[in-house]
């Protein structure tokens, strides 16, 4: 499961660095009651997932202690141990006056920040008293982390709450490593120059090592506004900005949901029982639509229930055979967000008197809160889910209504204008400005063949699935690995060692090793367009002229050898798992036992794919990759079940993963590049001394066994490297320093 594998991640990179959690919201709440002190959990996907983390790192949670319990509960250093059945964390919270909190939260943050990143400019609303307040609060943050964090700790900020947060920790403590998430979009410089405070911002902000945005296009705003903004060094190709010597790298990390625990719950017969009680109850007709809302402006809603009064006007065959329930819960209950909430109310009812009868209603509103199972009820037996934010960072109801679809019935209706639309293929966009369009797209959705709902929800699920809150946070703390390494020496820059290397180099006879893709030739974006210059090739050709050169790659052997052409080499292909040795090729003999299985699996594939178009299987001898790019998406959904049902009887035998259109099969004991180094160093040249350059994770096996007894190099670092090189331009530079 990937929260195993991010549990063990975690406890190989994170135990001893001591990692913090900055963010306004807290974990646990304490309230009292009547009954005495009562500890609340606020729900929410994020905020599940982060306590996982930190139950297996044991960092600290430094958030704004809200509840009405929350000082009687903390120690003299406003700490307390979570949670409370099985404490494995601290929580530290963080003391707002009452003047303070409204200002910094409902004022700057809320009145300000968010309006103007979601471009709703009619609704940014300053006063001078937002700004002071925001000020103090983050330096209050500032100041709690500050107490906690040694110098080589990690601290991960969340939002817009905390802008001023990472210039202030930067500047008292240089080397930490500090990220911050940005949970909403970034918009434009012709939008974000509308706020006061835009250079206050922006500078607080780059005190980060890493930003994270939701899609590329927010970091490439954050950009845009740095640029029009500050006296800053901004490399667009690489996402950098360097202000006051401090390096901020800018990466989008779309956010997730755990679909586990959304997809069990989709399969439980308390649902399925739920979903009777609730058709009977509100007796609803033959189709269902489904939206779940805050009542926040940015969601939509008056658009929304515009162009469903419209649908009802249009096509008149769906009055009393499909219901919308609308589920709105109630967030920030001051203004703007009560008077919006009285239009939702008002416009509903007006719906409901023009259509409804005495025993069918057109809208049903429900304003509460749902438990988790009651939700995932109404997700499932919805047959359109519908988003109509005007602007949304990402929108995690669109994925958790997929991750609830157990029977692959319902169709996604997505606004173009969710961060969700740059990752859900399947679902079927609309722009909610467009009232017309948008009602017909919801009766074209109802009316789409249940073949093809199932296509295009099968291909959702399997996005969602691959890609959920686990892998969200893996990638960051990859990111977070990677530069905690560089800012505290475990993976040097090469260019600041090269005298070092140098006089190392010269007392040994050498054994070059290559990775191919990424490293002899840049990512391009099909792997048959990977074509060595000839500048490398002139290169590589110079160079085993004085000492002997491996190239090893996932390809092929006969492609590797085929695309670098170049004889005296060795190469390994397939990650290592054949070798050429200059005379004859080896294969590593775990493979005799698994050849027959994977044909057995490839022509049982073929067999039961032949009937759909556009499937490429590659046998590559001893692994293989199935290429689906080009099957039409009405037939994904058929390609998919076909695939995983075969696949699920060769699991013990074969490992299977899954890129951008392809699946790859290697044996569970496949040699990787760690195994094929070792092997052609002990047998080919064991006195001499090994470097490795590589670029992706696939290569650090072969770091690994080089370890204290070669030099590993990776385009990119990597905490299992000695050595790093920005980018893959920077390899021709390496190799003709080889030469020299």
């Amino acid at each position: 499961m990937k929260s195993k594998r991010l549990r063990t991640f975690i406890e190989d990179n994170f135990i001893d660095k001591g990692l913090f959690i900055v963010s306004n919201r807290e974990p646990y709440i304490h309230k009292k009651t009547l009954k005495g002190t009562k500890v609340d959990k606020p729900a929410g996907g994020l905020t599940s997932a982060m306590d996982a983390v930190l139950k297996a790192t044991g960092g600290t949670w430094i958030a704004w202690g809200s509840g009405s319990g929350d000082k009687e509960a903390v120690d003299e250093n406003d700490c307390i141990a979570v949670p409370p059945e099985n404490p494995s964390y601290t929580l530290k919270r963080v003391w707002l006056t009452k003047k303070v909190s409204e200002n910094y939260y409902h004022g700057y943050s809320n009145q300000v920040l968010w309006p103007l990143c979601h471009i709703a400019l009619d609704r940014v609303y300053f006063r001078r008293r937002f700004w002071e307040d925001y000020k103090k609060a983050n330096h209050l943050f500032a100041e709690a982390t500050l107490q906690e964090a040694e110098e080589d700790c990690v601290v991960w900020i969340h939002d817009y709450h905390l802008c001023l947060v990472p210039r202030i920790l930067r500047e008292k403590k240089p080397s930490l490593t500090i990220a911050h998430f940005w949970h909403i979009p970034w918009p434009d410089w012709s939008v974000f120059r509308v706020c006061p405070q835009s250079t206050q911002i922006l500078e607080g902000l780059l005190g980060n090592d890493i930003i994270g945005f939701q899609i590329p296009l927010f970091a490439k705003n954050f950009m845009d506004c740095v640029k029009e903004t500050l006296d800053a060094e901004i490399n667009y190709a690489e996402s950098t900005v360097i202000y006051r010597g401090q390096t901020t790298r800018l990466k989008a990390f779309p956010i997730s949901i755990d679909y586990d625990r959304f997809n069990t719950t989709g399969h439980s017969k308390k649902v399925f029982g739920s979903m009777k009680k609730l058709k009977t109850k509100s007796n609803l007709p033959q189709y269902t639509g489904v939206g779940v809302d805050r009542l926040e402006y940015t969601k939509g809603l008056i658009k929304r229930l515009q162009a469903l009064s419209l649908f009802f006007d249009k096509y008149e065959r769906y009055r009393k055979k499909f219901t919308f329930l609308q589920i709105t819960v109630p967030t920030r209950m001051n203004e703007p967000y009560i008077s919006y909430q009285k239009t939702v109310e008002k416009l509903i009812e007006k719906i409901n008197k023009k259509y409804a009868t005495d025993d069918w209603k057109p809208i049903i509103n429900i304003n509460k809160k749902l438990d988790h199972p009651e939700l995932v009820a109404y997700y499932r037996m919805a047959d359109i889910g519908l988003i109509s934010s005007i602007y949304d960072g990402m929108n995690l109801v669109a994925k958790e209504y997929i991750a609830s679809q157990a029977d692959e019935k319902g169709v996604l209706i997505l606004s173009e204008f969710a961060g969700a639309a740059d990752e859900l293929e399947g679902a079927i966009l609309v722009n909610p400005y467009d009232i017309e369009n948008f009602a017909d797209i919801i009766s074209r959705a109802l009316k789409i063949p249940e073949k093809e709902k199932r296509d295009r929800m099968s291909i959702l699920r399997r996005q969602v699935e691959e890609h959920d809150i686990y892998k969200w946070i893996l990638d960051i703390f990859h990111e977070l690995t990677l530069i905690s390494s560089m800012k505290h020496n475990q993976c040097q820059y090469l260019s600041d060692h090269s005298s070092i290397l140098k006089e190392k180099l010269l007392r040994h006879k050498l054994f070059l090793f290559l990775d191919y893709d990424g490293t002899l030739t840049p990512i391009v974006e099909s792997p048959e367009k990977a074509v060595l210059s000839e500048e490398i090739r002139s290169l590589i050709m110079q160079l085993k002229e004085r000492f002997p050169v491996a190239v090893i790659s996932g390809r092929t052997l006969q492609d590797i050898r085929e695309r670098v052409g170049i004889e005296g080499l060795v190469y390994a292909g397939n990650h290592g798992a054949e070798i050429w040795d200059g005379k004859k090729t080896f294969i590593s003999p775990e493979f005799s036992v698994n050849v027959d299985q994977l044909k057995d699996f490839l022509d049982r594939l073929s067999e039961a794919l032949s009937h759909i178009q556009g499937i490429l299987i590659e046998d590559k001898g001893v692994t293989s990759s199935i290429h689906y790019r080009k099957v039409r998406i009405k037939y994904l959904g058929e390609f998919l079940n076909i695939f995983r049902s075969i696949a699920n009887d060769y699991k013990d035998v074969f490992r299977i993963t899954s890129g951008k259109k392809v699946f790859e099969i290697r044996p569970l004991n496949a040699w990787n590049k760690g195994d094929a180094v070792r092997w052609i160093w002990e047998n080919l040249g064991r006195e001499r001394l090994p470097i490795y350059l590589g670029d992706d994770t696939t290569d650090e096996d072969a770091f690994r066994v080089l370890k204290g007894e070669g030099i590993s190099i990776c385009i990119g670092c990597s905490p299992e490297a000695d050595y790093y090189l920005k980018n893959q331009k920077d390899v021709k530079e390496f190799l003709q320093f080889l030469l020299s």
